[in-house]
């Protein structure tokens, strides 16, 4: 059975360019998947579930870090004071809170607007120089270009009717994410003659007495910041490190403040005295003593409120944009940054998880890897979590998720894909050679067709037309070739109905092997049966061809049982289905030694083991065969049940028998005498007239001492 195609000749196994380029093809296809909207999404909700699961964390706050609270203008400051309102209101609040010790003090409140009443931006900006200690907010405006980084339109300090122009100040810039919610803060921005940093690293880089100078590259890498180094999400952005919910920070009432609830039992007078003298820390105790206050807004109308990762649409409590300020300015003192895994691990991440999806996918039973592939995707997010919470590491898991989701399945259908080209390419190579049911079986175990070779213990049959040369120019080409597709195709349903595959044919031989590639037990037995019924068939059909006046053929069928190679032997791109060794050779020999015997089935030693119980058979010779020094003993085949023999023929089996026995035991007259009453009573008893004849010429011409009984057959 030729093929000639190398993917036909690998079977279940890929090339290895075909590993590469399923691996790769995952690969890429999961990444670039991750880059879409909708990955992004799902990205960002596990980041979010991510921060919930790990729940609010403290502060690092040591003797060198001061803490933060908050001043909201909350609802019941809007509706008393009417928002927005009178900023004599602010000057008071920063009057207030210095005389209750806060070290610090910081708006997140845009001034940029003319006040309604002059006289209040004076006395406001009056109290803002006195103070020496208020950090404002400024902005810039961004425009955007196609296919460039966002440029700045114009840079917007406070406003000069509240603060003097050295008055200190940071960007209040949102960087967003496409869903609403904000999870990375801004470090930077510049107009590319100077670098304006964000509120919460303003206030850090004043707290520690820094410039306010990046000191490192502004494209690549972290961002270095004195004793800082910001992981870098984009050109300007870290992800930024919430402690909690919205109130992780303390919240105090604006309007409770300057009605003076928290007011201490000094006067303002006794309190600058105090302050003077060195001693106001060690007598004050209020809840902003030696704090950094920042100040925003909180009331839900103000519309200064933040979606975070935090937020919960069961308890819909977003958090005050001045509160995501001061998250900031803790995760800068505490240095407790989220770093993102690099790139470079994540495509890597990305390949050997195709990797280790493409060898899932040929795991045997398909449910095993589908389980593998849910634990494997349990671990990767099991393993992001837990990287979040124990080392502040976020690890994007949806291109890793996706090349599961992706490999997994696509694996499988290449798979299905490829089994059923492999089953029609076996149905194709098969179907005209070997049962049907063996087929079936070859389609659900393609591996049983490999490469290369095995040894196995097999029946093989070797058939061939006697007198075929004399028949062939009796006919003209066309009755030659009518006639032999005619006997071919009747002997090969034979052998097929009995479970055999036809190997080859070459002209007018036949040759066919049992128990390959599906191995079964019984391969001698069905291997005499087809022998016998070939024959039964073939007597059949020369009845026909003589009514019909036609040419009548006989055939010699070999068999042999023994230990052989068997697969798919030859070269890389030609190769056959077959079997080979010495077991193969002897079967030939076997049908060629019938013309000797004037036999028509000769099986070999191992077949007439397998068969002797169920089978009818005798002992012919001990043949020593061309190529061979040993003898091997051969048998004739005559049926499978004593009623199919003819009276005559058993009764001559029986005289054959006897004389053979005493041939062997060089007794040649008594074998004579055996051999001669046989074939009395069936004078077409090949067997019987050969030895006949050797024992005429043994009689005359004795054999040496040292003859074992054998024949060396000179013809193949």
């Amino acid at each position: 059975m030729n093929q000639s195609s190398s993917s036909q000749k690998k079977g279940g196994t890929d090339s290895v360019w075909t590993m590469l380029t399923l691996i790769f093809v995952v690969a890429i296809a999961s990444y670039t998947l991750s880059l879409f909207d909708l990955a992004e999404l799902a990205e960002y909700k596990i980041y979010d579930l991510t921060f919930q699961r790990r729940g609010p964390v403290p502060t690092n706050s040591d003797s060198t870090t001061p803490n933060i609270v908050i001043v909201t203008i909350d609802q019941e400051t809007s509706d008393n004071l009417s928002f927005p309102f009178d900023r004599k209101h602010y000057a008071t609040l920063i009057k207030k809170l210095n005389n209750l010790g806060a070290r610090r003090i910081c708006f997140d409140v845009d001034f940029s607007s003319v006040g309604s009443r002059p006289e209040s931006d004076s006395i406001f900006k009056a109290e803002i120089a006195k103070a020496g200690n208020v950090v404002l907010i400024g902005k810039i405006d961004q425009q955007r270009r196609a296919g460039l980084v966002d440029a700045v339109k114009e840079v917007k300090p406070p406003n000069l009717t509240v603060a003097e122009p050295d008055v200190q100040w940071g960007l209040v810039n949102e960087f967003v994410d496409p869903d609403g919610i904000t999870r990375r803060y801004g470090i930077f921005l510049s107009d590319n003659q100077k670098t304006y940093l964000s509120l919460a690293l303003k206030l850090y880089a004043i707290e520690k007495q820094l410039p306010s100078v990046l000191t490192d590259s502004i494209i690549i890498g972290d961002f270095r910041f004195g004793n800082l180094s910001i992981p870098r999400v984009d050109r300007n952005t870290t992800l930024l490190n919430y402690y909690g919910p919205s109130g992780t920070f303390k919240h105090y009432s604006f309007i409770h403040i300057i009605n003076g609830e928290y007011d201490s039992e000094f006067s303002e007078e006794e309190l600058e005295m105090l302050a003077e003298s060195g001693m106001l820390d060690e007598v004050l105790d209020t809840p902003f003593k030696g704090k950094i206050v920042m100040v925003g807004a909180s009331a839900e109308d103000l519309q200064d409120n933040k979606f975070t990762p935090y937020f919960d649409s069961a308890k819909p409590l977003k958090t005050p944009g001045v509160e995501v300020h001061a998250n900031a300015l803790q995760m800068f003192f505490d240095q407790s940054f989220i770093t993102k895994v690099k790139l470079w691990w994540i495509v890597g991440g990305v390949l050997f998880l195709s990797i280790v999806i493409y060898f899932m996918g040929r795991m045997p039973y398909g449910w095993i890897g589908a389980i593998i592939a849910l634990a494997i995707i349990g671990l990767v997010i099991g393993g992001g979590i837990l990287l979040f919470n124990q080392y502040r590491i976020w690890l994007p898991v949806v291109p890793l998720v996706l090349a599961i989701v992706i490999g997994y399945p696509g694996n499988l259908v290449y798979r299905f894909i490829k089994s059923q080209k492999e089953k029609a390419m076996i149905r194709g190579m098969f179907a005209q050679y070997v049962p049907k049911k063996v087929v079936g079986a070859l389609i659900n175990n393609p591996e049983l067709l490999k490469l290369g070779g095995e040894r196995r213990r097999l029946s093989v049959l070797f058939t061939d037309v006697a007198g075929f040369t004399t028949v062939s120019e009796k006919l003209t080409p066309e009755e030659l070739v009518g006639l032999l597709n005619e006997y071919l195709t009747a002997m090969t349903r034979v052998i097929l109905d009995n479970d055999g595959i036809i190997d080859k044919y070459e002209g007018d031989l036949v040759m066919a092997e049992f128990g390959a590639p599906v191995w079964y037990e019984d391969h001698a037995e069905k291997c005499c049966r087809a022998s016998l019924m070939m024959q039964r068939k073939l007597a059949e059909m020369r009845i026909k061809w003589k009514s019909e006046g036609r040419i009548e053929l006989h055939s010699r069928v070999g068999v042999n049982t023994g230990d052989m190679i068997v697969g798919n032997m030859g070269s890389d791109e030609v190769f056959d289905y077959t079997v080979m060794g010495d077991a193969v050779n002897l079967s030939s020999r076997l049908e060629g030694a019938n013309k000797s015997y004037k036999t028509t089935i000769m099986i070999g030693h191992g077949t007439w083991l397998d068969v002797k119980d169920k089978f009818i058979t005798r002992p012919l010779d001990l043949l020593q065969v061309k190529g061979k020094t040993e003898p091997v003993a051969v048998y004739e085949l005559l049926g499978e049940h004593l009623e199919e023999l003819k009276p005559e023929k058993l009764k001559a089996v029986e005289h054959y028998n006897k004389g053979l026995d005493s041939y062997r035991n060089r007794d040649f007259v008594v074998a004579l005498e055996h051999f001669t009453t046989a074939l009395q009573v069936d004078p077409t008893d090949g067997p019987s007239e050969v030895y006949l004849k050797r024992c005429r010429i043994y009689i005359e011409t004795p054999p040496p001492a040292h003859w074992d009984g054998s024949f060396e057959l000179t013809e193949k």
